[in-house]
């Protein structure tokens, strides 16, 4: 937060997207005056409760400002009254004009630039509500976009990362648009946030091959096995989602894989379980988001029958998280002494803390250093950020 009482204030809670947008909200009112704005998630019940302690706390942090209350948490409870002064749902968000592309430099919120190309969802999977939060998937200009990269590499970014709520759906195709941003963006590399496996095509990873294209894919797999896929409702199988990472990493065989996990969804069995640590292990992950399943009011999946127990959930969370650490120290071993260019972020006491191209983060003295600074370091497993 911002400590000034006089300055805008800005609370953001949940994705890249949101914090995104919360970017470009604070350059519309860098001029506001006693203003504090939570951008809300909710995309669980955990969510749901953030934002209610975050709106109470700016509340008793900052008695005297006008408290604004956006975000998907607002769709998700309409009517709901937690004391904001004005509450804005995302179909009223206020949109950047086309022609602005003030930029603040790299560390003034955050040493990446997140470069937000589209929103909404037009999938209906099970577990989820932000596709009823956010509505049907719109994208943004190519032109404004790359407006908006020009700037950010003017501005010093090193590295931009492409954010959407459904990355992969832009409108003419994200391989095309990422063809045009690398050459807007330069020097600056670029980064793309999580896509659905159904969306990597032979254009995508071809790209990959690109010095300025970060060899990373996020990707939300959520399972290994097809039968607690077909009741998620996804996009894709077992079968594509293999294909995809062959694809991709055929051109970049030191591919960073990463990738969002749910465990105990109903009518996940311990074999459906087992398929995923089998998939997850062969696939060659280097970092996993795993997340136990969530009864979600208003999805379908809170309706069904077959909920797991929630000790069994808590059992498989541990062992793939378990396997997730044996894979990331088998990836991060592999680059032992290899040279990668590293962005800082954060410094803690004395260290900097940054991450490399390839999704490994490391860590370095302080001194000499700054948020936002592009160097290339000498990898050292030894040195890294657990």
């Amino acid at each position: 937060m911002i400590e000034s009482k006089t300055r805008p204030v800005f609370v953001n809670l949940g994705c890249r997207t949101n914090a995104a947008e919360t970017d470009e909200l604070a350059a519309l009112l860098a001029q506001a005056r006693n203003v504090v704005v939570v951008n809300s998630c909710t995309v669980t019940l955990a969510a749901d409760r953030d934002t209610r302690k975050a709106v109470h706390r700016a509340r008793r942090q900052h008695p005297d400002a006008a408290l604004a209350l956006m975000g998907c948490y607002v769709d998700a409870h309409p009517g709901q009254d937690l004391g904001a002064d004005l509450v804005v749902p995302n179909a009223w968000k206020p949109a950047p004009l086309q022609a602005e592309t003030s930029v603040a430099p790299p560390g003034a919120r955050r040493s990446r630039f997140l470069l937000k190309v589209q929103d909404g969802c037009d999938n209906r999977c099970t577990f989820c509500i932000v596709w009823q939060t956010r509505g049907r998937s719109l994208s943004r200009v190519p032109s404004y976009l790359e407006a908006r990269a020009r700037a950010a590499a003017a501005a010093g970014y090193q590295e931009i990362v492409l954010t959407g709520i459904d990355l992969g759906s832009y409108r003419g195709g994200l391989a095309a648009l990422v063809e045009r941003l690398l050459a807007a963006a330069a020097p600056a590399r670029l980064r793309l946030s999580s896509i659905d496996p159904s969306h990597v095509d032979e254009a995508l990873c071809r790209l990959l091959e690109h010095p300025r294209l970060c060899p990373h894919l996020h990707l939300p797999l959520q399972s290994g096995s097809d039968a607690v896929l077909a009741r998620m409702r996804r996009r894709y199988d077992v079968a594509q989602f293999q294909r995809v990472v062959a694809l991709a990493k055929g051109v970049r065989p030191d591919l960073a894989l990463t990738g969002d996990f749910m465990v105990g969804f109903p009518g996940e069995t311990e074999a459906d379980f087992n398929r995923t640590l089998s998939v997850t292990e062969n696939a060659g992950f280097m970092g996993l988001h795993v997340f136990r399943f969530s009864a979600r009011p208003r999805t379908a999946a809170a309706r069904y029958a077959d909920q797991v127990e929630p000790g069994i959930a808590q059992d498989r969370s541990h062992r793939l998280i378990e396997l997730g650490h044996q894979l990331h120290a088998r990836y991060a071993g592999s680059f032992e002494g290899r040279r990668l260019g590293v962005i800082w972020d954060r410094v803690s006491e004395d260290r900097i803390r940054g991450l490399s191209e390839n999704y490994l983060q490391a860590s370095e003295p302080a001194e000499g250093r700054r948020p936002g600074q592009l160097e290339e370091v000498v990898w050292r497993t030894a040195s890294s950020v657990a």
